[in-house]
């Protein structure tokens, strides 16, 4: 994906909301010059992600102070965690807990703290347990399961924490559907927005299931060229990549790999343009995306 317009005045917007009620006036006209700037400079062919990843970092460092995406990584990977038990007894009943799994896992993108400005817990508790026929029900979902099926390695590409464990859970059914998949678990390689890095990722107990593997950088999301060597390694061996949330969405589209996008459709740009629901979920194959 590009840099659109609506792209460059959401990156603005979202920015602009952390930092305007600070109360130093020229400490928040710098942040917001270096933002405008960044926008401005940004390849037009560069997915969102990656100005977005620097400034980030920026705004990490002047405005640590009140940087709250700590507290919520570890809160909503807390959370989620205490719900487990229910939801495996829930896909252990299920007629197709491949289904369900992949469902709660998409249910799960809406823990995205760099779209929504607040997460309602009780919502996202009833997202898990209503699963959409519309969004799973697909033929793409059958086109999945055969691939999982027949592949020898697969690369998840995970987004944010509270997410990662309704990750974990589709992890372990797409290993129930062939026990002898490899499975690379992709991360952050630094802290972003409430993306999950490698800490994150093993406190929940990922590694219980997959190889977790760093991006190499704070992009939120999977740009190809800025991939540390050992993630380009894997996602280039991969017979099957599931990609998590909007920004691998943004990143990987058009990359021509075996990928499959799990992501609710937050963003107003991508909903206009696929004619998609608000915040309905989306399984999308990159072949025919």
């Amino acid at each position: 994906m590009q840099l659109y317009s609506e792209c460059m005045h959401c990156i603005v917007e979202h920015h602009w909301s952390l930092v305007k009620d600070c109360p130093d006036e020229a400490r928040k006209a710098a942040f917001m010059r270096e933002v405008l700037r960044t926008v401005a400079e940004a390849a037009p062919g560069i997915a969102p992600p990656v100005p977005t990843a620097r400034l980030q970092r920026i705004y990490a460092a002047q405005f640590a102070e009140q940087d709250d995406y700590p507290r919520l990584k570890r809160r909503y990977n807390e959370l989620v965690m205490t719900w487990l038990p229910e939801l495996r007894a829930a896909l252990a009943a299920a007629d197709d807990p491949l289904k369900l799994a992949a469902w709660m896992a998409m249910a799960g993108n809406y823990i995205d703290f760099g779209v929504l400005k607040e997460v309602d817990d009780a919502r996202l508790k009833r997202m898990l347990s209503t699963p959409d026929e519309r969004a799973v029900g697909t033929p793409a979902f059958a086109r999945l399961r055969a691939d999982v099926r027949a592949a020898k390695r697969l690369v998840y590409a995970c987004d944010n924490c509270g997410e990662v464990v309704l990750d974990l859970l589709l992890m372990e059914e797409l290993k129930r559907e062939n026990p002898a998949l490899e499975i690379t678990a992709l991360v952050r390689g630094e802290n972003v927005l409430n993306d999950v890095a490698a800490e994150d990722a093993r406190a929940v107990g990922l590694d219980r299931v997959a190889k977790i593997v760093g991006n190499g950088s704070n992009i939120g999301g999977t740009q190809m060229q800025f991939l540390g060597d050992e993630a380009r390694a894997a996602m280039l061996a991969a017979d099957v990549i599931v990609a998590k949330g909007q920004g691998n969405f943004e990143t990987l589209s058009g990359s021509g790999l075996n990928v499959y996008y799990l992501f609710l459709a937050k963003c107003p740009h991508y909903t206009k343009w696929f004619g998609m629901e608000h915040m309905a979920g989306q399984l999308l194959h990159e072949k025919r995306a």
